[in-house]
């Protein structure tokens, strides 16, 4: 069985070879083509069985059958001959800043570098500055963005496009009628950033049936071990997969037991120790008595402790908060209404403003801020005042519209080198919301950095500073940033930092949100959506702001529309 990240790493391939050859739309329809199916919930493979490859945003004739010609042979001929005149590990290239198809093909052209060991080798011998259009500076760019890239890298995969694949998997044992109860525990259920392997827990009063039914399921790829209480399987997106069948009776505690990371349940267990009792996956019992096992909250209530939230169960001081009936009230998911941080088409987003928020609204929002790109981001087709000027006349319109769901005229604008904003104040004052991003000329020293992000803190035009760290997941570092002085700035000015539920951004990280809380500053929420597909990753956003400790009042995203719009700015 094929894997959806396969398949749309060769069609992101093929995208590049084209551009390489300047192809004139094709490279954007493959590259569409290539993010639907890395997003997608289900298996690329359960979706052609079902003849419904062509109802996948960006998928036409053409593409959908490269992807059957993929699912059925495990090769596609176009594919193949582009790679014969191209043999160039495009994949990995892609995640190195600075490294486009057309710098990566000139180099592959002129010294033969086909990968990341290549580079490097080429790199030590400095033949890269030589080269027309590189120079001594573009060769140390290249060589730090590659060290980033080789200090970061990791094979875990990304929450964001792995639990709706789980919830996928979980309701199709539910539908089978072979199990009482299906939940998912482990990483996933504590929805931390990345995950090793999945780990799901049964009640079935047939488990040789249920298990056959696991097994055969079209996601998995491989049978690892079977057995009637434990199963392990190889799924398609690249993982491994325990279902563990238990009885009702123990099933709390086992929640309990294969929920938490291995410090906070080495800690629980030793409470148990002291108190003369003995807790496993089976239950806690008093000798061989069970004091409690079914309900996971009266586990923790038997040892003294709150119930902890799933998400805060890292060993970062929840238990000793929890015995001392301390623990914060965390925001709930549905107590965010709104999603700050949206781009549409145009931009660099792949939908309309109308259709964003139309599927916002079916989503459950109140409200988004639609923050398209400002004009110093040519790579992100950014706006001119001129364009947004027009644009947010389009919002007026919809506002006017008997349309529930409410736009807030927002700009995710470029903090330029020297610390200014990339838009005139005339324009910035018709904003509702305005999101400050630094994007380019990050090669700054710390000090110099942090110096140009403060200042566009301090020029009292910017209500939040976008994924502060600009950190990607396996691909790049976080900004070497001095945040105690950014806190200090935000503070001040009160001025948010946002957490950007984007998967590869996934920033702020949790413990630096918790560290922010402390010293007094407040958070917006955003999906960083670039298709509505995207809007789904709010709830991302909500999960690092539980692990962070956040409560309700510590996030703008659970106020109403019109508090949101009497911000200070």
């Amino acid at each position: 069985m094929i894997s959806n990240k396969d398949l749309a790493d060769k069609l992101y391939d093929i995208a590049d070879i084209l551009e390489i050859q300047n192809a004139k739309w094709e490279p954007r329809a493959y590259r569409n083509a290539a993010l639907t199916i890395s997003g997608l919930s289900d298996d690329i493979t359960v979706i052609y069985k079902k003849g419904k490859l062509l109802e996948l945003e960006g998928v036409g004739k053409s593409i959908a059958g490269s992807i059957k010609e993929y699912i059925e042979t495990g090769k596609i001929k176009k594919y193949e001959e582009l790679r014969k005149k191209y043999p160039i590990d495009f994949t990995t290239f892609r995640k190195i800043r600075g490294l486009g198809p057309k710098r990566v093909y000139s180099l592959y052209k002129n010294l033969n570098i086909k990968n990341v060991h290549d580079l490097k080798t080429s790199i030590d011998k400095h033949n890269i500055r030589g080269l027309e259009g590189f120079g001594p500076k573009s060769e140390e760019d290249i060589m730090k963005n590659l060290e980033s890239f080789m200090n970061v890298k990791n094979d875990r995969l990304l929450l964001g496009y792995v639990i709706d694949y789980v919830d996928n998997l979980i309701n199709k044992l539910l539908k089978s009628g072979l199990f009482e109860d299906v939940k998912v525990a482990g990483s996933i259920r504590r929805m931390k950033e990345t995950i090793g392997d999945i780990d799901i827990l049964a009640i079935s009063n047939k488990p040789d049936k249920g298990m056959d039914f696991f097994s055969r399921m079209d996601e998995v790829k491989e049978v690892i071990v079977k057995g009637p209480t434990k199963t392990t399987v190889s799924l398609g997106i690249g993982t491994t997969c325990d279902i563990r069948i238990l009885q009702k009776k123990s099933f709390g505690a086992a929640m309990q037991y294969f929920t938490g990371n291995r410090e906070h349940n080495v800690k629980v267990r030793k409470i148990a120790i002291s108190r003369g009792l003995k807790l496993n996956e089976y239950g806690l019992f008093d000798g061989k008595k069970a004091v409690s096992a079914e309900d996971e909250r009266e586990v923790y209530k038997k040892l003294g402790i709150d119930w902890i939230p799933p998400e805060l169960r890292e060993n970062t001081g929840e238990i000793e908060a929890a015995q001392s009936h301390s623990l914060p009230k965390v925001v709930e998911y549905d107590e965010l209404i709104g999603d700050m941080h949206v781009h549409t088409k145009d931009s660099d987003g792949m939908n309309s403003l109308e259709e964003m928020a139309m599927a916002a609204e079916k989503n459950g929002s109140k409200y988004i801020a639609l923050t398209n790109h400002s004009k110093s981001l040519p790579v992100a087709r950014g706006l001119d005042e001129k364009r947004f000027n027009e644009f947010n006349i389009q919002i007026d319109k919809f506002n006017d519209s008997e349309r529930q769901i409410r736009l807030l005229k927002g700009v995710e604008i470029e903090i330029l080198k020297d610390g200014s904003l990339d838009l005139n104040d005339s324009c910035l004052a018709g904003m509702d919301f305005v999101i400050g991003a630094l994007h380019q000329n990050l090669r700054m020293g710390s000090k110099e950095l942090t110096n140009r992000l403060i200042k566009a803190i301090n020029s009292g035009r910017i209500n939040t500073v976008a994924h502060p760290m600009d950190r990607l997941i396996g691909e790049r570092e976080k900004l070497k940033l001095d945040f105690e002085r950014v806190l200090e700035a935000c503070k001040k000015n009160d001025v948010l930092l946002e957490i950007n539920g984007y998967p590869e951004r996934s920033d702020l990280p949790f413990d630096l949100v918790r560290k922010a809380k402390e010293f007094g500053v407040k958070f917006s929420l955003g999906s960083d959506s670039h298709r509505i597909e995207h809007l789904r990753f709010m709830k991302l956003a909500g999960a690092i702001a539980r692990r962070g400790w956040l409560e309700k009042n510590d996030v703008i995203n659970t106020l109403g529309y019109k508090d949101i719009l009497r911000l200070k700015r």
